[in-house]
């Protein structure tokens, strides 16, 4: 017969070692097994509104009990509006891995893209046309960051697959436990100039018996003026991303980056306010 003085300190025991599990560190890592090949399905939708400085924007609200002006007929004549639409097929192909990361072949099998400007109703998707050099050799670190090897890819290319960052912790994390990461961004309506966005990361849970890591992101932007350009931009940065332990690759991502930049027009007109908005979503699963 057992005693009941056992079974409460078996019990005592359980629970130890399942509180001693859910507090181990885990090493998040995109290590992918050699020969794999990974679906990977994007869809980026970007909505730029341009409106000359000094005019109601539409993203700062009045003050209380203050009385709202009616838009200026320059204002409303100067302001502008656009949203992209772009979703993209393409493929992963694994060639080999060691302990740095992986070198991965991406294959672009089709991009749809769509315009509207100005309120206006979006275009029907059109897709754009792919073929055989529509592929890059990159090599996608463990910590979730690409470089491109292909010398001879195509500038398309490289601005699709070539701006991967880092976003995985270096060193083993608990949930709970978060790390920070910095990573350039290009600024819708000036060519070459770069925002710098600060973002923090936390692992915020384990699931499906340890094999998703469910990881948060937030983070602030700033001009990155090391590239010599002016403008001014603050903003921000949401999302969130679910890394597949097993399959050792991002399979789940949302990010929502709301940035407000001044521009100076190449005619040296009025400098202009640039809402930007861009929603990634990116999905990703193992061929059979």
């Amino acid at each position: 017969m057992v005693s009941r003085g056992f079974v409460l300190t078996a019990a005592i025991a359980f629970c130890g070692i399942a509180s001693s599990l859910g507090a181990q560190s885990l090493l998040l890592q995109i290590s992918p097994h050699a020969g794999d090949t990974l679906n990977v399905r994007m869809i980026q939708r970007v909505d730029i509104s341009g409106t000359p400085t000094g005019c109601p924007t539409g993203y700062s609200g009045p003050r209380r009990n203050a009385r709202v002006a009616p838009e200026t007929r320059p204002c409303a004549q100067g302001s502008r509006q656009m949203t992209t639409i772009m979703e993209v097929f393409s493929r992963a192909v694994v060639h080999k891995t060691d302990r740095d990361g992986a070198l991965v072949t991406a294959v672009t099998d089709s991009i749809r893209t769509s315009m509207s400007h100005d309120g206006g109703k979006s275009a029907p998707p059109v897709r754009v046309k792919t073929g055989i050099d529509d592929q890059i050799d990159m090599r996608v670190a463990t910590d979730g960051g690409a470089e491109v090897i292909d010398a001879d890819a195509s500038d398309e290319l490289r601005a699709l697959f070539g701006q991967m960052p880092a976003m995985l912790s270096r060193k083993p994390v608990s949930p709970g436990d978060s790390w920070k990461r910095q990573m350039r961004i290009p600024i819708a309506g000036e060519a070459g100039a770069a925002g710098l966005v600060t973002a923090t990361f936390q692992l915020d849970s384990i699931g499906r018996n340890g094999d998703i890591a469910y990881i948060s992101m937030r983070g602030v932007l700033a001009q990155d003026h090391t590239d010599g350009t002016l403008s001014e931009l603050s903003g921000t940065l949401k999302g969130s991303i679910q890394l597949d332990r097993r399959l050792a690759w991002i399979t789940d991502m949302h990010a929502v980056i709301d940035a407000t930049s001044t521009v100076q027009p190449p005619d040296g007109g009025t400098p202009m306010m640039v809402h930007t908005r861009v929603t990634q979503q990116l999905k990703a699963f193992r061929l059979r």
